[in-house]
């Protein structure tokens, strides 16, 4: 996925979850892969969404930022069709709480001892068979200014 700059990124947080449509630049198209706003709660499903992992993904806006600066487990994201038939999140710094950021990423992997459910409207929207995150450890990648993380999806 290409770089979205920080200048545009406070303004996809107020948007719908909807899938980004490709961009038409002198009659060609850019390949820009699909992504769908979304918010994660961080924690294990079986465990009321505490500990490590991804507890739950909903549609973007379904929580404000004001409820994120008090709910710590909670950040905003993008979810896309990743390499390899794998499902990539996209997490913001800005976004990401100090006790997130040490809890999930700091030692460059993200550990996930449940399945995540993935809601059906984007696994539709992605074009994907699968309906949840499979366990596992993932490598949590750091580029210019947001962490991508590679999760395969069953």
């Amino acid at each position: 996925m290409s770089h979205i700059s920080r200048a545009v990124r406070p303004s996809l947080h107020g948007q719908p979850a909807e899938p980004i449509t490709p961009i038409l630049f002198s009659n060609k198209i850019a390949s820009i892969p699909k992504a769908i706003h979304c918010d994660i709660v961080f924690g294990s499903p079986n465990m009321n969404c505490l500990g490590t992992g991804i507890c739950k993904i909903t549609g973007a806006n379904s929580f404000l930022s004001s409820t994120q600066k008090r709910a710590c487990q909670r950040t905003f994201g993008q979810i896309a069709v990743g390499p390899n038939g794998k499902v990539s999140l996209f997490f913001f710094r800005e976004f990401l709480c100090i006790q997130l950021y040490r809890q999930h990423f700091r030692k460059g992997v993200l550990v996930m001892k449940e399945a995540c459910p993935l809601p059906s409207i984007i696994s539709k929207g992605l074009n994907i068979t699968g309906n949840q995150l499979l366990p596992g450890n993932y490598a949590v990648v750091e580029c210019d200014g947001y962490f991508r993380v590679d999760l395969n999806c069953a």
